[in-house]
C-alpha cells in the first residue's frame, strides 16, 4: 500500500498546501501549493482535497492518509456517519467538498490522525528556495511485492512508531519507514502466535503483534532462537533474489 502526509500552512501572508507520497517501491512524490486561505481549518481540508484529487486521477488505490487536523478528522467521521453534508453555517463550518468519503471508500484508503512532528507533508508546506524532486509517475512501481505471494501490507498504529523508534536506536525515524520495514520484517519472520483476531511473528530478538489488519504492538525479548534465525537469513536470501535488494 501506500502512505501519503496532507499538511497546511498558514503563515503571514502565505498558506502553503501539501501532500507527501511513498509508494511500495519507495516512489516519493511531493507537491506544495499557495492558496489565498487564511482559516486554518479549511487550509487543512484544502490538502486533503488536492491529495484526493491527484490519487483519484491516477486511479491509485489501496493506502493510508496520515494527517494532524483533527477538525478534518472528525469532520470525516461525521461524513462516514451520517453520509451527508450538513448545511454551513459559523457554528458549524463545512471544511471538506461533499462525497470526500466515498472517494475514500472507492479508492480503499484509510486515514489516521498523527501529530504535526511526525507529519512528514509540513516540511513540503516550507520547502520554498529548493526544487522538490519526485518520482516520474510513469515510474512507480505498485507491483513491487508481487513476487513474493505471501506478503502482507499491514497498517501500523500511531504508537508503535515509538516503539519502532526505541528498538532500532533511530529517533528520527518517519511512520512510513517504520511501516514499511515492519512489514518486511514480518514476511522474514515466524509465525508463533495465529488466532481468530491477532498474530504474533518472531524475527530474531523481535516480537511483532498484529490484530486484524494493524501492526499494534513491537517489543523486545533477551534472547533468540537459533532456528528462527537461520529461517530469517535463508528468507532473506530469497527475498533479495526476488526483490533485488
Amino acid at each position: 500500500m501506500f502512505i501519503a502526509y496532507s499538511d497546511a500552512s498558514v503563515k503571514g501572508e502565505e498558506t502553503s498546501l501539501a501532500f507527501f507520497i511513498v509508494f511500495e517501491d519507495k516512489s516519493e512524490i511531493k507537491r506544495r501549493i499557495v492558496v489565498n486561505e487564511r482559516d486554518n481549518n479549511v487550509a487543512e481540508a484544502l490538502a486533503l482535497s488536492e491529495l484526493l484529487a491527484f490519487l483519484n486521477y491516477y486511479n491509485f488505490k489501496n493506502g493510508t492518509i496520515l494527517l494532524d487536523s483533527e477538525a478534518v478528522k472528525i469532520q470525516l467521521k461525521k461524513e462516514r456517519k451520517n453520509n451527508k453534508v450538513r448545511k454551513r453555517g459559523r457554528k458549524n463550518r463545512l471544511y471538506l467538498p461533499k462525497g470526500v468519503y466515498k472517494v475514500l471508500e472507492r479508492l480503499q484508503i484509510r486515514t489516521q490522525l498523527i501529530t504535526r512532528t511526525r507529519n512528514v507533508a509540513h516540511k513540503v508546506c516550507h520547502h520554498k528556495e529548493e526544487f522538490m524532486l519526485s518520482t516520474p509517475i510513469s515510474k512507480v512501481n505498485r507491483k513491487y511485492y508481487q513476487g513474493l505471494k505471501t506478503y502482507q501490507d499491514y497498517f501500523m498504529q500511531q504508537s508503535v512508531l515509538d516503539e519502532y523508534r526505541k528498538i532500532h536506536n533511530n529517533p528520527s525515524a518517519t511512520f512510513h519507514e517504520a511501516q514499511i520495514n515492519l512489514n518486511k520484517e514480518i514476511w522474514l519472520a515466524d509465525l508463533v502466535e495465529d488466532t481468530e483476531m491477532t498474530k504474533v511473528y518472531e524475527i530474531h530478538e523481535k516480537r511483532i503483534k498484529v490484530v486484524h489488519d494493524t501492526v499494534v504492538k513491537l517489543w523486545k525479548v533477551n534472547y533468540v532462537q537459533i532456528g528462527n534465525h537461520r529461517r530469517v537469513i535463508k528468507r532473506k536470501k530469497k527475498f533479495m533474489g526476488i526483490i533485488g535488494n
